[in-house]
C-alpha cells in the first residue's frame, strides 16, 4: 500500500498555515472536506429545498460509511449530540438494584461521572479504579471489582495523560463474570484502527468533534448487537413495533430493532453530513496508517520532551498510549495562554499538566517549534513568536 501524502494532506487543513495546533484532544480543526460537505447543505436547501440536505438517505450513507470506518455494523450506530449524550443512554439503560455497584476510574472525564450519580439515590455505589502513576492496569480494575459489580465504565484513551486502557483484556473479564462494559471512545475514534467490535466493549460514546472531524453537537453511540434491545433508557423508543409502524424507506425515522431506537426525532441533518465527508477523508487515508503516523508524531515528541529535561505522565508504550501527550510544569496554564498569544502554538491544560494532542496532520517541524517554545518559556527568554504568523 503507498503511503499518504502527509503533506498534501496537510494543506487540506487551511489553519495550519497560521497556527501550530497541539489541541486535538479538545477539538478538530476543520478540513476543507467540512466546508464543502456545509456548502452542499446550503446550496441544496436554497436551491433544491432541502430534498437532499433533509433525506434519510443521507442519513443511512453516512451511518454505512462511519461503520465501515470505525469496525461496525449499521444497525449498531446511533446518532447522538456529542459522547455524553451516548453515555447517558448507557447510563440509564440497565436494571440496576441497590447493592449493586458501578466501576469508574479515578482519570474519568467529569462527563462519565456526572451521568452514573443518578443511580446512587437509588442504593447503587459507585466506585473507582485507582490509577497507578497514571496507568490504569487491569489490577486497578480488579481490586474494585466484586460479584455485585454490574457495570464498568471507563475511558478507552484518557483526557489527560493519554493513558490508553487495555480495553479486550478488560471486557475478557467482563465476559466472564457477567459484567457491562461502557467506553468513552472519543479520544480515539479516528485515531486508532482497533474496530468497535474487535474492543469487546457493550456500548461506545463517540463525539464527533475530534478525529471524525464533525461539527460540535453531533456524535455516535454504538451498541452491540446482542444487547440494543435489553437497554431500558425511558426515552429510546420501543423495540418492538408493529409491522404497520414500520417507517417507509425516505422516512428519517426507524422503528425496526436497531441501535437507531436510541434517536428520537429530526437528527441533526447537516451534522451528520459533516460527519460523512470527515468518515470518507479518514477512509480515503486509513485508519492503519493514520495510526502509524501519530504513533511517529508522538514517539518524536516524548523524545523531544526527554532531550529537554522536560516531565511527562505519558507511557512511552506505544500499546498504552494515543495522539495525548502531557507536559508536568509548573503554572501550566499560564504558559498555555502565553504560547497561543507569543507563539500562535494551540495547547490545552487538563489536570494541572499541559497538554499537547496531535493528528495525522502534525509534522516534526510542528513539534520542534512548540517544545522550542517551551523551553523558551519556561526559560523566560521568549522574544519573538516561532510560528508563522501570515
Amino acid at each position: 500500500m503507498t503511503a499518504p501524502d502527509w503533506a498534501a494532506l496537510r494543506r487540506e487543513f487551511p489553519t495550519l498555515e497560521r497556527w501550530i495546533y497541539l489541541d486535538v484532544a479538545r477539538k478538530t480543526i476543520p478540513p476543507l472536506a467540512q466546508e464543502r460537505a456545509m456548502r452542499e447543505y446550503w446550496r441544496d436547501v436554497v436551491e433544491n429545498a432541502g430534498d437532499d440536505a433533509w433525506s434519510a438517505e443521507n442519513v443511512a450513507r453516512t451511518r454505512e460509511r462511519l461503520a465501515q470506518l470505525l469496525g461496525a455494523r449499521p444497525h449498531e450506530i446511533a446518532f447522538t449530540k456529542n459522547t455524553t449524550e451516548g453515555l447517558n443512554i448507557a447510563a440509564h439503560g440497565f436494571d440496576l438494584h441497590a447493592g449493586d455497584n458501578v466501576l469508574l476510574t479515578d482519570l474519568e472525564h467529569v462527563a462519565n461521572i456526572w451521568v452514573w450519580k443518578h443511580w446512587e439515590e437509588k442504593g447503587v455505589e459507585l466506585r473507582y479504579a485507582r490509577s497507578v502513576e497514571g496507568r490504569l492496569p487491569l489490577e486497578a480494575f480488579l481490586e474494585q471489582w466484586d460479584a455485585r459489580t454490574r457495570v464498568v465504565s471507563t475511558a478507552y484513551v484518557t483526557y489527560g495523560s493519554g493513558y490508553r486502557v487495555n480495553l479486550p483484556e478488560l471486557s475478557r473479564v467482563c465476559r466472564e463474570r457477567g459484567t457491562r462494559l461502557v467506553v468513552d471512545g472519543v479520544q480515539a475514534a479516528g485515531i486508532l484502527a482497533a474496530p468497535l467490535s474487535a474492543l469487546g466493549a457493550d456500548i461506545v460514546a463517540i463525539g464527533g468533534h475530534k478525529g471524525l472531524f464533525g461539527l460540535t453537537g453531533s456524535g455516535i453511540v454504538y451498541c452491540r448487537e446482542e444487547l440494543i434491545n435489553e437497554l431500558a433508557t425511558d426515552f429510546i423508543k420501543a423495540p418492538f413495533a408493529e409491522p404497520a409502524a414500520r417507517a417507509h424507506v425516505v422516512s428519517q425515522f426507524d422503528y425496526v430493532r436497531t441501535a437507531h431506537r436510541f434517536e428520537g426525532g429530526n437528527p441533526n441533518f447537516l451534522g451528520i453530513r459533516v460527519l460523512r465527508h470527515g468518515a470518507e477523508l479518514l477512509g480515503t487515508i486509513g485508519l492503519p496508517n493514520i495510526e502509524t503516523r501519530v504513533r511517529e508524531l508522538t514517539t518524536t515528541c516524548l523524545a523531544l520532551l526527554r532531550r529537554a529535561g522536560l516531565r511527562t505522565q505519558t507511557p512511552e508504550e506505544w500499546a498504552e498510549r494515543a495522539h495525548i501527550v502531557n507536559l508536568l510544569v509548573p503554572d501550566a496554564a499560564t504558559l498555555m495562554e502565553r504560547l497561543r498569544a507569543r507563539h500562535r502554538v494551540v495547547t490545552n491544560v487538563k489536570d494541572g499538566a499541559l497538554r499537547l494532542s496531535m493528528s495525522f496532520f502534525n509534522n516534526d517541524e510542528d513539534l520542534e517549534r512548540a517544545v522550542h517554545a517551551i523551553r523558551t518559556e519556561l526559560a523566560g527568554t521568549a522574544d519573538a513568536p516561532t510560528a508563522k504568523t501570515a
